[in-house]
């Protein structure tokens, strides 16, 4: 079994080919042109390089290739794929549409290697569910990556908690995956702290939260109700970002806007309308997800307490969510805290 100690080699490898590789991105993508200009729906007022995604996702396959000895080649792939689609996005400008198709190529790609979600006794359902869950989460990451550090910090929070859990259960190599995943966002998280010199761009946003959705649902043993418990201890780790979505879509949708198009009116938005510094709304929700993923490696073992924690969870996150929707959004006229950093995401 691998241990905590065993991740270790794997995490500072990831970490330090992503923060080098970070590095000179943030150095040489502006002299290319390849940063993301300032919009007025947008949170960042100067031009920033928006390439770090390929440093994150050349980090990972340096490290998979280095230490990865479990068949995950399904994942790197399809994580791959959807990590040029996102490239492409941050230099075109793709439709809604064509984003969605990619995603949902990718997600299919998943699932016929055999990773679904059994849920329920219908194969049919499960794989709808595994799809849904798949390009959910790899837009709730997409849609979080709003303010310098929220995505990256948040994504190394949920990646380290999901190694420590696979530890646990006993599956050493999505512990490595995870490990891997998560020291890559701890390199970028260097350069991405506030103020940032470098965003992720779709091209990493996506590649980080399909990677993340795919190892909480894919298992290399035999499918078995004790398998599928662990796949739903993974699944509380997400709530934030799920959070997230979930507001905006209601609060777009009750304002006649396209959920897919851009603005300032996320969780971390709110709450510099609030007062907080933008570093100070991020390690809010920093140990926002921080708590959420400590979920289920305080209550692994225990059914009871890991659903009831998770309800109050629930319950806390509904609350916050009313009283954020009470505060106002910035609108695209605003100036004074909108200094520093964003990516490319809505």
């Amino acid at each position: 079994m691998r241990s905590a100690l065993d991740l270790l080699i794997p995490i500072a490898t990831a970490a330090s080919i992503s923060g080098g590789l970070c590095y000179g991105l943030a150095r040489w993508s502006t002299r290319l042109r390849l940063v993301a200009q300032p919009r007025p729906d947008r949170w960042h007022k100067t031009p920033t390089p928006n390439t770090a995604g390929l440093g994150v996702l050349i980090a990972c396959a340096c490290s998979y290739l280095l230490f990865s000895e479990n068949g995950f080649g399904a994942i790197a792939s399809g994580a791959a794929f959807i990590s040029v689609v996102g490239f492409i996005d941050d230099r075109l400008q793709l439709r809604p549409i064509v984003k969605l198709a990619g995603q949902l190529a990718a997600a299919l790609l998943l699932i016929a290697s055999g990773a679904v979600l059994y849920l329920t006794p219908w194969t049919w359902m499960n794989v709808i569910i595994t799809v849904f869950w798949l390009v959910a989460i790899t837009n709730a990451f997409n849609l979080i990556d709003n303010m310098d550090g929220l995505c990256g910090g948040v994504a190394t929070v949920i990646a380290l908690s999901g190694a420590g859990l696979a530890i646990i259960q006993g599956d050493p190599g999505r512990a490595l995956m995870l490990g891997i995943v998560g020291g890559a966002c701890l390199g970028f998280l260097v350069f991405n702290h506030n103020p940032a010199r470098i965003f992720l761009g779709d091209c990493g946003s996506l590649f980080v939260g399909f990677s993340l959705a795919s190892l909480a649902v894919s298992r290399p043993d035999a499918v078995t109700g004790h398998s599928v418990i662990d796949s739903i201890y993974a699944i509380p780790a997400f709530l934030y970002p799920i959070f997230d979505m979930t507001l905006v879509s209601v609060l777009r949708r009750r304002a006649g806007k396209p959920i897919s198009v851009g603005g300032r009116d996320h969780s971390s938005h709110r709450l510099v309308s609030m007062g907080l510094t933008e570093r100070r709304a991020v390690w809010v929700l920093w140990l926002c997800a921080a708590l959420c993923a400590s979920c289920a490696l305080l209550t692994y073992g225990n059914s009871l307490w890991f659903f009831a924690t998770t309800g109050v969870l629930l319950l806390g996150l509904t609350v916050f969510g009313f009283s954020l929707a009470s505060l106002p959004s910035f609108s695209a006229s605003v100036s004074g805290p909108m200094q520093h950093g964003r990516s490319t995401a809505p």
